[in-house]
């Protein structure tokens, strides 16, 4: 019975140690003056995206959902948040709708459709992800770029004010790090 309980004291001397010195993985998120800041590991892997700032302000938020923070579960975090963000784009274009001048409207119409669009092709992102099927991912992925593209054109050919300009910006910059963050797996 001695041995046993000598190889506990052990392992648990050695745990003490490893997490005192670092070794052991840290939380997805640290508390800093009741602030909460994006992990290292979600920040280093953010860093090697073409908008790292992007990745950790998206992904760092929902990191203390993961037991394990690697380049998926990274991934996994951009690719919630770009579909949450393309929902909420929809949502906008309903509501900047309401009493725009028809022209306007027409062209928020399209965005909408390329709105539902990109929502399709993210889900089928995802589920190429889930099957580590890096080709199609990036496939879809770029459809949705160009969802988000088409959707400028109408404002940019009529010269009217595109209200979804800063979406369609974040949403691009979004998509663009879920292929980068694809091409890690």
């Amino acid at each position: 019975m001695w041995p046993a309980y000598g190889q506990l004291v052990v392992v648990a001397a050695a745990a003490l140690f490893l997490l005192s010195a670092g070794g052991l993985p840290q939380t997805a998120l640290a508390k800093r003056g009741g602030d909460e800041v994006v992990s290292p590991q979600v920040s280093d892997i953010c860093a090697h995206t073409p908008f790292p700032e992007m990745c950790r302000g998206t992904a760092g938020r929902h990191a203390s959902k993961y037991p394990v923070i690697d380049n998926a579960a990274v991934l996994n975090m951009q690719v919630d948040a770009f579909a949450r963000r393309a929902e909420q784009a929809r949502k906008h274009v309903t509501e900047v709708s309401l009493g725009a001048p028809p022209q306007q409207i027409q062209a928020l119409s399209f965005c909408d459709t390329m709105y539902m669009n990109s929502q399709d092709t993210i889900g089928a992102a995802e589920r190429a992800i889930t099957f580590k099927d890096k080709a199609t991912a990036n496939i879809m992925l770029q459809l949705a770029v160009q969802d988000f593209e088409s959707c400028d054109r109408p404002f940019q050919q009529n010269g009217i004010i595109n209200p979804m300009e800063k979406f369609d910006a974040e949403l691009k910059e979004m998509a663009n790090n879920c292929m980068a963050l694809t091409n890690m797996l």
